[in-house]
């Protein structure tokens, strides 16, 4: 056989891909390399305080077991939590400090709860403020004595005292909300309705202190599309190393799951839902309230408001994504220029097979419709979702959904089976007055134009993931990157590979490009203690709480479409290019023959085609 033979349809678009893979592979590296090269350190820092402290740790203590004695469970809602709400107003009463005490309903679940906020303002010089916050409730399990969950209410007190007193620069506000438990309710109010909110630069949030022992401090500093300015933790970094404890920050995986999940939990997330850098300190170790612990905590607390409150403006935010507890970060400039990337093997295949495949209008649009059979079916699902949260049979929630136990992760029998019911109707009518069930075009233009919009779809999935945010494209990285890899040809059997079974059908790859979300799945059920079993209803609550807005839904249903109409490809066997002696290269193709369970193939048969 002559070496001048033209190349075939098969051997050319194999060739493709291996060529565009590896060129996006390189760029991926390359681009990579220089985004994680360049983590940048904070450009404006702020330095730490180095005056005297007058926190009292004593005094704090004492409120911390008076509170926990006359109101011992203090649930969102409940009388214990009105009664704590109005005793620490009496407190600040008999200290002759001005005081203000504001009640609001907030959607809570299933329903809405009452909850009471109390500040003090104290005016500086500057019109720059800071925001010292702390929350009266208790968790609803509680793992440690119940007492420590006043101490940042006592401590908050205490520094109210102290700050009373003693002069300072910038406009310090103290809140005490009651809502810990769900996190940034009391913030969030607080911040729509102060008149003074524009003027908020900083927010720093304290709960659950003062353990024996205890020379670690968590923080929380994610939110849903924000992240703490990497020079907020640097200050908070150096101010407690200084009083000789540390900081805990998660890590990159960690944040990053967070992101992509709308997982971030505790009071900073209101804040920085608007822009305002927020830290939360907090720790939930073992151990009992100990006025040692809490002397030392409360001093270095006292300190980082006192540095805070330095003739220093608070710098702007950069833009921060991922953060590292030296206050280094990741932007978010940097991660959507990432989830671009992660973008071009998708594009590559759908412009391989466009190129390569002869649909016709009139084919494609026929096969368009066979997609929207799929996607129609899963919007619905989302649609009744709304209308049932709507009606109260899926809870709600606002700003964060809690994974505690709870009406966010029990799911309800009633809900259940009304979804599993209209979705499985929806399928059926849709397949049946949609779906492009018998194709009439040749089998090979049939498997190339479910290929076209397979990836179309996944291409359409991805790009709303992206326009959400870059982290929500973490889900589907295993996806973009696997399942171009899906063809309507049979691999051919090299002799040096190792595996030599030949896949009939895009199932083995299409699952690989699973992996990822499954893994994510396995975060919240493990990591997060919401159970394998109710994830998927704590899931359902955040997408009809907001957390994954308009975009994330409307991915779902355009991946998951894409997803049916790739898993429906079937490949075909290649005839032998040394047998061709036609030229139109599509009809070189035919269904591939099913061999018999247990018989070896036939000695000395020929490759499948001459590859270059």
């Amino acid at each position: 056989m002559p070496l001048t033979i033209r190349r075939r349809l098969v051997d050319r678009v194999r060739q493709w891909r291996k060529i565009a893979y590896a060129l996006c592979a390189g760029l991926v590296v390359f681009i990579a390399a220089g985004v994680f090269l360049s983590v940048s350190s904070p450009a404006s820092t702020v330095e730490p305080a180095t005056g005297p402290t007058f926190f009292d740790s004593n005094r704090a203590s004492r409120l911390a077991d008076e509170m926990q004695g006359l109101y011992p469970q203090r649930t969102p809602g409940s009388d214990d939590a009105i009664g704590a709400a109005g005793w620490f107003a009496s407190k600040l009463d008999v200290l002759k400090i001005p005081n203000q005490k504001a009640s609001f309903n907030a959607p809570m679940g299933a329903g809405a709860v009452a909850l009471t906020n109390v500040w003090v303002v104290l005016p500086g010089t500057s019109r720059e403020s800071i925001l010292i916050t702390a929350p009266r409730d208790t968790q609803t399990i509680v793992k440690v004595n119940p007492q420590v969950y006043a101490s940042g209410t006592a401590m908050l007190a205490d520094l109210i005292q102290v700050f009373f007193a003693r002069p300072h620069e910038k406009t310090l506000i103290f809140l005490s909300t009651s809502d810990g438990n769900s996190g940034g309710l009391g913030i969030g109010h607080f911040l729509a309705t102060y008149a003074g909110a524009s003027d908020i630069k900083t927010i720093l949030s304290v709960q659950g202190l003062g353990k024996q022992g205890s020379r670690t401090i968590q923080t929380a500093v994610s939110a849903p599309q924000n992240t703490t300015p990497g020079w907020f933790v640097q200050l908070t970094n150096r101010v407690f190393s200084g009083a000789g404890l540390s900081l805990a920050i998660p890590n990159l995986l960690s944040q990053a799951a967070d992101h992509a999940l709308s997982l971030s939990r505790g009071d900073q997330v209101a804040g920085l839902n608007r822009g305002i850098a927020s830290l939360m300190l907090y720790d939930d170790g073992p151990g009992n309230l100990d006025a040692a612990s809490l002397a030392t905590q409360g001093a270095a607390i006292e300190r980082l408001l006192l540095s805070l409150d330095s003739g220093t403006e608070a710098p702007p935010d950069p833009g921060t994504a991922l953060l590292l507890t030296s206050g280094r970060y990741l932007t978010n400039r940097a991660m959507a220029v990432l989830a671009l990337l992660m973008l071009l093997p998708t594009i590559a295949a759908l412009l391989i097979w466009l190129f390569s495949s002869r649909i016709t209008p009139r084919v494609a649009l026929l096969h368009l419709r066979n997609l929207f059979s799929f996607a129609v079916p899963v919007a619905v699902l989302f649609a009744i979702a709304y209308l049932l949260a709507l009606t109260g049979l899926i809870p709600r929630y606002s700003l964060q959904v809690p994974t505690i136990l709870g009406p966010s992760t029990q799911p309800r029998l009633v809900a259940t089976l009304l979804l599993i019911l209209i979705g499985a109707a929806a399928l059926v009518l849709s397949r049946r007055f949609l779906g492009y069930l018998r194709p009439r075009e040749p089998r090979a233009t049939t498997e190339m134009a479910k290929l076209i919009t397979g990836f179309l779809s996944l291409l359409v999935g991805l790009a709303l993931m992206l326009s959400r945010s870059p982290f929500l494209l973490l889900p589907c990285v295993a996806a973009a990157w696997a399942w171009p890899l899906a063809t309507c040809f049979s691999e051919p059997v090299y002799s040096t590979a190792v595996w030599k079974y030949r896949f009939v059908s895009n199932a083995p790859l299409l699952l690989l490009g699973l992996v990822a979300p499954f893994l994510l799945y396995s975060y919240v059920a493990v990591a997060q203690n919401v159970g394998w079993l109710r994830t998927w209803w704590f899931l359902l609550v955040q997408t009809v709480s907001g957390a994954y807005g308009v975009g994330g839904p409307a991915a779902f249903v355009f991946i998951t479409a894409g997803f049916m109409v790739l898993l429906g490809v079937k490949r075909m066997r290649v005839v032998p290019i040394e047998t061709l002696e036609i030229t139109d290269e599509l009809s070189l193709l035919e269904p591939p023959m099913r061999r018999p369970p247990g018989r070896k193939k036939p000695a000395g048969q020929r490759p499948l085609t001459r590859l270059r």
